[in-house]
């Protein structure tokens, strides 16, 4: 903090994590007059995007903005943080389709939280999500989301409605009738027997 000709005047120190750097004001210690609102632009490099501003940030509107201001009340000290830019690949089976967050290849931040819909056509169900799931919170469901820590290719997978359905039912009916046939068997020879001992 300095006096200069009655005017307070302030430093802002600005600094930057790897993936980027700050291009407005730049990078290091700079004097501003008391009140001065200092434009501040962080641009990240390639395979990255901006996440936040951190540090003294109590007078930036916005710290979640690349493009912004920070108004000089006192010395602030602030970084901008750079994220990791992962890509995830999503495709389907025949019998449905990903509706969210759609198919093809999405750009995230690494960390997102990526929110998966995946519904089934006429007559098909959802079966599972395959390929790089371990961060898919429920491999099971149909909407469910991903956390993205690195590239991932996820597929969703559907199969007919009736599916293994059907033929249970059948082996049942095949089952239980002979059962039922010989039950009835023993019924009719007990009645026969009790009807010959005068019962």
């Amino acid at each position: 903090t300095y006096l200069l000709l009655g005017t307070l005047q302030y430093d802002l120190t600005i600094s930057s994590t790897s993936g980027g750097n700050v291009t407005t004001p730049g990078e290091g210690t700079f004097t501003y007059d008391e009140g001065t609102a200092v434009d501040l632009e962080a641009t990240p490099g390639t395979g990255y995007q901006f996440g936040s501003w951190t540090g003294d940030v109590g007078t930036i509107p916005d710290v979640n903005d690349a493009t912004t201001t920070i108004t000089m009340n006192d010395d602030y000290s602030i970084t901008a943080n750079f994220v990791a830019m992962h890509d995830l690949t999503i495709t389907s089976t025949s019998g449905g389709s990903v509706t969210t967050p759609g198919e093809g290849t999405f750009p995230y931040g690494e960390g997102t939280m990526v929110n998966l819909v995946a519904t089934p056509d006429s007559g098909y169900q959802f079966v599972d999500w395959t390929g790089d799931v371990g961060d898919v919170a429920d491999v099971n469901a149909a909407s469910t989301y991903i956390t993205l820590n690195d590239d991932y290719s996820i597929t969703a997978n559907f199969e007919e409605a009736g599916d293994g359905q059907a033929a249970c039912g059948m082996a049942t009916l095949a089952d239980f009738a002979p059962f039922g046939l010989v039950s009835l068997g023993v019924v009719a020879v007990w009645v026969t027997k009790r009807r010959h001992n005068g019962s």
